[in-house]
């Protein structure tokens, strides 16, 4: 019995053991990564800063590798820039912070080399934020950049439309995975209070919130995956019914509403506001007729491409009356095979034809 009692107290000494070399690591690891000491203004915002995370792309296309994706203290991508030097402050979602491309293949890298060799001194930061809609970049105007010490851009440039799509559309096209409440939090930059204190300030929550975010996307099909072009299934054939013409009108005057905003906010800041239309892989013009990519479910690449080609001409419509610049990428650039790694997402051969493209428009706004 005191054999076993003794084991006993041997095993209860061992976990506690345990337990206090794991509270003393976690403990380090926030005093050194976490923002209990000193805490930036940002940090009441869903702003995702101090980001230092090892990728690989190599499932994605040929020539993918290991990468190391960054995000500096005010929340840019990168190892960090300061924020006066920032010329070309570019916003958007994901296709605008190209998680699975190295730094320096990201269109934002192309376009400032290209611009330094035309003689053009520009820096270019990526704001890009993934998931994020036209109601995420107002957030972004009137929230986070304001916090950023000495930012003083020429250009901002909104790179937008896919995504206003989704939150647009959930309702009515029944997009798989689908969650308003959790769009709203992320476009407001807003959560509760100590949910938001906890995950600024704490290394072990941002790491537990970036686990948890990556299961959530891959439970609805919004992780980065490879698909395959070779073999798809193409149709002129939509897989959902068209939009009833009220609800469409009514979110494209929404988006509009918006476009206009941002316009207004980036103006006030002192810069110029440049709208730049996007493109899709899973749809196309041939012979004059919309095709798309057939779906198993969900919307297909015809839905897609209807939608996306009405948000566009939303964009330039706003531009027009309202004299803002707008760049047509999506009728002006040209993608081909291998310029896409699934329907939304660039390659570094297709993000180069994007930087190379920005800089020939933009080289007499900088």
């Amino acid at each position: 019995m005191d054999i076993e009692r003794a084991g006993h107290v041997r095993l209860w000494r061992v976990i506690a053991v345990n337990l206090a070399v794991l509270l003393a690591l976690a403990l380090a690891g926030e005093l050194a990564f976490g923002e209990w000491i000193a805490a930036s203004s940002l940090r009441q915002f869903a702003v995702p800063r101090n980001v230092r995370v090892t990728l690989t792309a190599a499932p994605l296309y040929p020539g993918g590798r290991e990468l190391l994706y960054r995000r500096d203290a005010m929340g840019f991508r990168g190892p960090g820039i300061d924020p006066a030097r920032i010329s070309i402050l570019t916003i958007g979602g994901s296709t605008t912070n190209q998680l699975y491309l190295p730094e320096e293949a990201t269109w934002q890298a192309v376009l400032e080399r290209s611009l330094r060799q035309t003689g053009h001194e520009a820096v270019v930061a990526n704001a890009g934020v993934d998931g994020q809609s036209t109601v995420g970049l107002i957030a972004d105007l009137e929230l986070w950049f304001p916090n950023v010490p000495h930012l003083k851009p020429r250009v901002v440039l909104a790179y937008v439309g896919i995504n206003d799509v989704y939150i647009s559309g959930a309702a009515v096209l029944h997009v798989a995975g689908a969650e308003p409440s959790r769009q709203v939090l992320r476009d407001s930059l807003r959560f509760s209070t100590f949910g938001r204190e906890l995950e600024q300030r704490s290394a072990l929550a941002r790491l537990w919130a970036v686990g948890v975010g990556s299961i959530q996307a891959s439970r609805v099909r919004l992780r980065h995956q490879r698909e395959d072009f070779v073999h798809a299934r193409w149709t002129d054939q939509p897989a959902l019914p068209v939009w009833p013409p009220d609800q469409m009108e009514a979110n494209l005057i929404a988006y509009k509403d918006r476009l206009v905003h941002i316009a207004g906010l980036i103006e006030h800041i002192g810069a110029v506001p440049v709208f730049v239309t996007q493109s899709r892989a899973d749809f196309r013009l041939q012979n004059g007729r919309l095709v798309g990519i057939a779906a198993a479910a969900g919307p297909n690449g015809v839905d897609q491409g209807r939608a996306l080609v009405r948000f566009n001409a939303a964009t330039l419509e706003v531009c027009r009356y309202h004299h803002v610049t707008c760049l047509d990428l999506a009728t002006e650039l040209p993608f081909a095979d291998g310029d896409f790694y699934d329907y939304q997402h660039n390659t570094p051969q297709g993000a180069e034809k994007i930087g190379r493209w920005l800089a020939g428009r933009l080289a007499g706004l900088v």
